[in-house]
């Protein structure tokens, strides 16, 4: 066969590898969102039902409200239940609150179940990413024609015209700001290239700011750009393997990491993003090893010791991870970033694995107490406009605390306005569910450090606590 043939059917061969490739992928993310949506449609098709909106994040997507529909029609109550689903994942209160009035418009609930505010400290990379976690598919003219379509078929029966709600016009005025805020980023970024087109920094930037806004294209052209300009730029490697990370490209991801270490090799930064990357993808022992490096290239970094020690817990080593989380609370006890209470909360749990709880409960304390003391000020905002929107429709809410955490802090967020709000407080009855079969039985991860994404019995636990305080403090059954 001559060369040029062969050539030509390795290309061929490899170009209908890439397209099936892609369609697997682009379907995967299709399926996520579209299966959520087609329970959603079920539940809209059934007539005369009282209508319960979930909103939240990844705890909440695809996660307890199916089962809150089951468990609560399981009840014969005389009231038919219909459960809507609304979680996306990845996201913070502010993204949740930009998309209310166009979900209560659609799906006109009786009451909002919310269970949010994990990640308003805690997103970097997916802010502002569209509802698909995956930004490469809004980018992709087949994907987006047939979430079009979609939609189209799921909506028709229920779309409404958005009412004028100037509560929630209030409401979103510091997201608009937020948004404008993004947008002057960028033509500041623009203005610097148009007058230096060499300036990197300008370039990372304006990159930085797509990200945010959900350009993926945009970012990954601009952040491309950059490192044209100066391959010597780590950050331009950093910021584009962030971007990568989001959209599920993983290979990717990895070797601009690397070649950031290349450059950098002191940079702990680069090192613990590694390490995220290794574990998603289950290659726990590189994602040890990069964690290893981030605490040789800064010993003071409590959020290094955390990693690692959870990495160490999720094997069995408990002995290993009590020595590094004792490190990590050890290095800043009062610490109040993302790391302080996720330390003293993870030991908790590990204590509680090994039969000690006695040590348990007193680390489960600190983590609280620490929570305590840095309220997130912008989550207790989020659920006060909340709140101020859904007074104004006439729906109730139901305000859901994560599984393991103490119900105090979310009550104080209402102190002067909890009437008709109904609290349902997971901890007690997740501890004690830990305490006969295990922490895995429960929960598939441990992102928050005492607790993490459900399995599907701890999901149906959580399911039945939330569907027995409406019953109880709404319909008095």
């Amino acid at each position: 066969m001559p060369l040029k043939k062969k050539i030509s059917l390795v290309l061929l061969g490899s170009f209908v590898f890439f397209i099936f490739l892609e369609a697997g992928l682009r379907f995967g993310g299709f399926v996520f969102v579209s299966f959520q949506e087609y329970r959603n449609a079920r539940s809209l098709a059934k007539k005369g039902t009282y209508r319960i909106l979930c909103l939240g994040e990844s705890t909440t997507a695809n996660q307890y409200p199916p089962f809150l529909e089951q468990i609560l029609n399981q009840r014969h109550t005389g009231v038919r239940f219909s459960v809507i689903d609304k979680g996306v994942i990845a996201t913070d209160t502010p993204a949740i609150l930009r998309r209310l009035r166009e979900n209560l418009a659609a799906y006109k609930p009786d009451m909002v179940v919310a269970m949010m505010g994990f990640n308003d400290r805690r997103v970097a990379y997916y802010a502002d990413i569209p509802e698909v976690r995956m930004p490469l598919f809004q980018y992709c003219r087949t994907y987006r024609l047939l979430r079009l379509l979609y939609s189209l078929l799921i909506k028709k029966r229920h779309h409404a015209p958005q009412p004028q709600d100037t509560h929630a016009d209030t409401a979103l005025t510091e997201d608009t700001r937020e948004h404008n805020e993004l947008l002057a980023r960028e033509t500041e970024s623009k203005r610097t290239i148009e007058s230096d087109p060499q300036n990197e920094e300008a370039y990372i930037e304006l990159g930085g700011s797509y990200r945010q806004q959900g350009k993926f294209s945009q970012a990954e052209e601009s952040l491309r750009k950059a490192i044209e300009l100066n391959p010597q730029n780590e950050r331009a490697y950093v910021e584009l393997g962030r971007l990568y990370r989001a959209a599920g490209r993983f290979s990717q991801a990895e070797d601009l990491y690397q070649k950031a270490i290349v450059l950098n090799p002191k940079n702990e930064r680069i090192y613990i993003e590694l390490g995220w990357l290794y574990r998603t993808r289950g290659k726990l022992s590189q994602a040890e090893a990069a964690f290893k490096k981030a605490i040789e290239a800064n010993p003071r970094n409590e959020r290094m010791y955390v990693e690692l020690g959870w990495s160490y817990r999720t094997q069995g080593r408990f002995s290993q991870a009590e020595d590094l989380l004792k490190q990590a609370v050890a290095l800043k006890p009062l610490n109040d970033d993302t790391y302080g209470d996720r330390a003293y909360g993870a030991l908790s749990v590990l204590y509680e694995e090994t039969g000690k709880p006695g040590l348990a409960r007193a680390y489960a304390e600190k983590a609280e107490g620490l929570r305590s003391k840095t309220p997130n000020a912008l989550t207790a905002q989020s659920y006060q406009r909340l709140k101020d929107i859904l007074d104004t429709q006439g729906i109730r809410l139901v305000c859901v605390q994560y599984p393991m955490r103490n119900i105090g802090p979310l009550k104080a967020i209402f102190r002067s306005g909890q009437e008709g709000v109904v609290f349902v407080d997971n901890e007690k009855i997740f501890r004690d569910a830990l305490k006969k079969d295990g922490y895995n039985a429960y929960f598939r991860d441990a992102f928050g450090g005492d607790f993490g994404h459900c399995t599907d019995k701890g999901n149906k636990l959580l399911a039945e606590n939330i569907a027995n305080a409406i019953l109880k403090k709404v319909f008095h059954k």
